[in-house]
């Protein structure tokens, strides 16, 4: 251009950048898809573990597919506690969505003495990131919250 070279191209104007993507999620949490999640170590029941994540906007983590397993099975290094009840005929989670997606663990659910609450096996145990019944009054660490956001 200002050489004189009419063989080259000269841009005269600039193309914008977008601004960097931003977050929906708080920090301490991680983007999956449509939520934040937060690995939170405290022991608790899983009450109790449901109540802490409800006054933060949201409910102990739910697996709705296979992509959400394999996420949250990758992303956690130790057992960690989903609050799946079981009702009077079937399981449902915490923000009251009904199953459509589990991965039990061999031989499980087994429902021994009133396991209606949901673990998932750390890598040491069994087979990585298959679920146990659980019973819903032991303390579980850690558990995993869930804030679901809509894109826009």
């Amino acid at each position: 251009c200002a050489s004189g070279n009419t063989s080259s191209c000269c841009l005269t104007s600039s193309i914008p950048v977008p601004p960097p993507t931003s977050t929906p999620c708080s920090s301490g949490y991680i983007t999956w898809y449509s939520s934040c999640y937060k690995l939170v170590s405290e022991p608790k029941t899983w009450e109790e573990a449901q109540q802490a994540c409800v006054k933060e906007g949201g409910n102990l983590a739910s697996v709705d597919m296979s992509y959400d397993q394999a996420f949250i099975s990758a992303a956690v290094t130790q057992a960690v506690a989903l609050l799946l009840q079981a009702g009077s005929d079937s399981y449902k989670w915490s923000d009251g969505w009904p199953v459509f997606f589990t991965h039990w663990g061999p031989g499980e659910p087994t429902n021994h003495e009133g396991e209606g609450c949901v673990s998932m096996h750390a890598p040491s145990h069994f087979i990585q990131g298959t679920w146990n019944d659980t019973a819903c009054k032991s303390r579980s660490s850690p558990n995993l919250a869930e804030n679901r956001f809509h894109a826009v």
